[in-house]
């Protein structure tokens, strides 16, 4: 009974930030005034948003002014190690501040509290880190959505290894948030508009991730769990890696128009289009499984 009861304790440990994070006044003050801002321009953009926000400054905000300002910028600073790497667990806490006041104010099924109020609760309870970093890359998103808009990053790498993170859990969460953030949204317009031309257009400026094309990572090999998206709870899996398979039928879809079949079968052979234990993750479960059977 020990025994469980230690190792209970050590996945609490590293699944959950520590509660009660005490911040002094000011940095009270200037972190919700910095949410506020944010949700009123959730883009980071314009001049005066990068003003007001650097007016907020204090060592301990100074970097997610400086994320907030390269993500408003939406060029090449967003991909510098210091915004890629993993934040310290009391910083991804104050994100999920910014977090929690925003959607206080914008979801319409719930009541608002005063954005104090919501500060403090977020700073006394524990989270589970997971959802902590989950939410810094989705809050430093649309910088790198922007940079894409032109910039070919073909010879860019993300060389996940070197970022600091505690896990393959980790991993595949900073992997998953990139994808969407380059191509996610991007490839389901483009489908939708039949636009394989473009779609391929894309993946051909799309970075590497440790030293690969991207439709090789396939690490996903961890335990599912909850996570809550904007107003509901969801398996995290079922949610993004069956984005993550929207993207690669996506460009394995445009391939096939061209009846390019070396290049439809790099993608398939070696991406989890072709690993059945991923398929329940994604509503083309049955068609993968049908293809699955037919090329063994």
């Amino acid at each position: 009974m020990m025994k469980y009861f230690l190792s209970f304790v050590l996945l609490a440990a590293t699944t959950f930030a520590k509660a009660q994070i005490k911040l002094d006044q000011k940095d009270l003050h200037n972190l919700i005034a910095i949410a506020e801002l944010y949700s009123y321009n959730t883009d980071a953009r314009g001049g005066q948003f990068a003003k007001s926000i650097d007016s907020l400054r204090t060592p301990k905000l100074n970097s997610i002014v400086d994320a907030l300002i390269a993500v408003g910028k939406g060029d090449h600073t967003i991909l510098e190690t210091r915004f890629l790497a993993r934040p310290n667990d009391e910083e991804l806490v104050l994100w999920y501040v910014i977090r929690e006041i925003h959607y206080n104010r914008t979801n319409e099924k719930v009541t608002a509290i005063p954005a104090a109020a919501v500060a403090n609760e977020v700073l006394s309870k524990q989270i589970d880190s997971r959802w902590l970093l989950d939410n810094y890359y989705y809050r430093i998103h649309g910088g790198i959505t922007s940079l894409f808009n032109e910039a070919d990053l073909s010879k860019y790498n993300f060389n996940i290894d070197s970022l600091g993170f505690k896990d393959e859990t980790e991993k595949a969460i900073f992997f998953l948030n990139m994808m969407d953030a380059l191509v996610g949204g991007r490839f389901k317009v483009l489908q939708m508009m039949k636009n394989n031309k473009k779609i391929l257009e894309f993946c051909d400026k799309l970075p590497k991730f440790n030293g690969k094309e991207y439709f090789y990572f396939k690490n996903f090999d961890y335990a599912d769990f909850e996570w809550i998206g904007y107003d509901k709870t969801v398996a995290y899996n079922e949610w993004h890696i069956g984005g993550f398979y929207s993207t690669l039928i996506a460009q394995f879809s445009a391939f096939a128009e061209l009846q390019d079949k070396k290049r439809m079968q790099e993608i398939y052979f070696n991406s989890i289009l072709h690993e059945p234990k991923y398929f329940k993750f994604t509503q083309s479960k049955d068609e993968l499984q049908s293809f699955y059977d037919k090329s063994k």
